[in-house]
């Protein structure tokens, strides 16, 4: 093998990625990925493990699956896909001009607004939502505390790598617009929460119960979506932790 000739390659595809990138050290970005990535499936494994638990319970997967066969391997995929996402945000940051993770000396000061936020759209959710959702399915309210404990942690790493760090940037680049990104986006992640219907079994359709997890969805996505193309992604996942603690709290509620 001609080693000057891999070496003009990788200089190369070095160049034409700084070019892409506006010039992102790849090695840190490299780096910084894989912590979110690990950090994220841990505070996974929990929820996954509560699901699986509960497809298993109602006897919904073959016979011949191994429930610890296949929580490995949904970790799996879920770090390949947070440290991918982890990677678009870190590497297309500077090119579409957002904060990447933010100021986080900021973040104090900021914080009571953040919490503020996530107060009202939690209080919005118990009195329109929860309390009519949990005579539905009270499985849908886990009071494991394992779970409860390490969920807020999923929200604020998992989903805000995925939804924010990774989907709205590429949108923003998509629709040369922060606006239109946090948008579409937030739709996306509203309308899929149409699955978690499907998983516990009740009908998806113009019902009022799912109208309104719709609408609040999309209305918290919007303000997690507009914290991280002002702020960065610290301030989304702040939010996102505050969000996650819902469940704790209708816990101690219902």
């Amino acid at each position: 093998m001609d080693t000057s000739k891999v070496w003009h390659k990788y200089v190369k595809w070095q160049k034409a990625l700084g070019v892409i990138t506006r010039g992102t050290d790849m090695r840190v970005v490299l780096s910084k990925s894989l912590a979110l990535a690990i950090a994220s499936t841990l505070f996974t494994l929990p929820y996954f493990h509560h699901l699986i638990s509960e497809i298993s319970y109602r006897q919904r997967l073959p016979q011949s699956t191994d429930s610890l066969t296949l929580l490995l391997t949904q970790l799996l995929l879920l770090f390949i896909l947070t440290f991918l996402s982890a990677m678009v945000g870190f590497s297309f940051s500077n090119r579409y001009q957002l904060h990447g993770l933010g100021d986080p000396s900021a973040l104090v000061s900021s914080l009571p607004l953040v919490v503020a936020g996530g107060a009202v759209i939690t209080v919005l959710s118990y009195f329109f939502f929860d309390r009519s959702f949990f005579e539905i399915s009270p499985v849908s309210y886990p009071r494991n505390p394992l779970f409860l404990l390490s969920y807020p942690f999923k929200r604020a790493f998992t989903d805000e790598i995925i939804l924010r760090f990774c989907l709205v940037t590429i949108a923003v680049g998509l629709f040369k617009s922060k606006s239109a990104g946090v948008i579409f986006v937030s739709a996306f992640a509203a309308i899929a929460t149409a699955k978690y219907f499907h998983f516990i079994g009740l009908p998806v359709g113009l019902n009022s119960i799912f109208l309104t997890q719709l609408f609040i969805g999309f209305l918290a996505n919007l303000l997690l979506g507009y914290l991280f193309v002002a702020r960065g992604l610290l301030y989304s996942m702040s939010l996102g932790f505050i969000f996650g603690m819902k469940y704790l709290i209708m816990a101690w509620l219902l």
